[in-house]
């Protein structure tokens, strides 16, 4: 079968005609792969930051993907959390079950982690095996390709969560990429009194946030972007989402909060940048991390996906065969698209 693999410990990816995987073990499930969507992970591992090859180098060779939806075709015995024939979307963060936090029962905080699509063999394929315990049923109402947006709604569903969000407050998320719409679109269909998005050179993506039919968006390389959104904010926001791992953003944001607001970081940035510690202290403000998707948040995305699936179709803007999947990263690196789909052939 045709897979998007890294293979080497260098840049780059690889089309290759790989073995079907094996049949599925006791606790685990094939899936027939329906769509992937191409994560910012995907494009790190392509480029091979540091971060991942020290994960990643003795995995090698490993299919990538992640993100993604697919039919049940196979359980291994003891497999009773969902059967043959079953329309899924996979947790991607597979615990290694034995390390000191996982015998604690804390999964989450695995120290030796697995995840598809890095460690495992993952999704950029037809057919995909993955323990039961980590993938979701997905409700009949939700059209099949949209379950590719679960995972990464997953995250920006928990950078709410960890930033305390409520009702009737107002967001500002920085970044207007996958994990900033899904923030906005999430908070919006919370019900956030308003929502405001910042970007840089970003008209692609704010074109997306259009069609989702927001109004407030912010390109800092207009010349009166700044003060624009400096009279937008008013009094405050009640919370900021960092979603581009842009760390010369965070005192802006601060600036922009009100007293005891929160700023979560969920972008995965490598540089450093500055932090107003004066600021921080006088309006008596936290910033918090945004890592590793405790599992109660993909039942609440999946249902509130459910009651208007309609609100989130505009977030898919590409799609393309497995077979174009170089052409496919190449178009995501160019930052003309929002969420690209890879779709394996029969």
């Amino acid at each position: 079968m045709l897979a998007l693999q890294k293979r080497r410990d260098d840049q780059g990816l690889e089309l290759r005609d790989v073995p079907e995987p094996p049949p599925p073990g006791p606790a685990d499930v094939r899936i027939r792969v329906a769509a992937t969507g191409i994560c910012g992970t995907d494009l790190g591992i392509q480029k091979w930051g540091a971060g991942y090859r020290a994960m990643m180098a003795k995995a090698l060779p490993v299919t990538l993907g992640h993100e993604t939806v697919g039919h049940v075709i196979a359980v291994g015995d003891g497999v009773t959390s969902v059967a043959i024939g079953d329309v899924v979307v996979v947790n991607p963060a597979v615990a290694c079950g034995d390390c000191a936090r996982c015998r604690a029962g804390d999964p989450v905080g695995c120290l030796d982690r697995r995840p598809v699509g890095m460690v495992m063999d993952g999704a950029f394929a037809p057919l995909l095996n993955v323990p039961g315990s980590y993938v979701y049923r997905l409700p009949a109402n939700i059209p099949l390709e949209l379950g590719a947006l679960v995972e990464p709604l997953s995250v920006a569903a928990y950078a709410l969560d960890v930033a305390g969000f409520e009702p009737g407050q107002r967001v500002l998320v920085y970044g207007p990429g996958p994990i900033g719409q899904g923030v906005a679109v999430l908070a919006r269909e919370m019900g956030a009194a308003e929502v405001a998005v910042v970007g840089l050179s970003d008209a692609a993506r704010f074109t997306t946030l259009r069609t989702l039919g927001f109004d407030h968006l912010f390109d800092m390389s207009e010349p009166d972007a700044a003060e624009r959104l400096s009279a937008f904010a008013g009094d405050g926001f009640d919370i900021a989402i960092e979603a581009a791992g842009v760390a010369s953003v965070i005192d802006q944001a601060l600036a922009l909060l009100r007293p005891l607001g929160i700023l979560a970081m969920a972008g995965m940035g490598e540089a450093s940048g500055p932090l107003d510690i004066g600021l921080l202290v006088r309006k008596r403000l936290q910033v918090r991390g945004v890592s590793r998707i405790p599992p109660r948040i993909w039942p609440s995305v999946i249902a509130l996906m459910a009651k208007r699936p309609e609100a989130f179709a505009p977030l898919i803007t590409h799609r393309l065969p497995l077979s174009q999947a170089i052409e496919a990263f190449a178009l995501c690196r160019a930052g003309e698209t929002s969420k690209v789909l890879l779709i394996p052939g029969d």
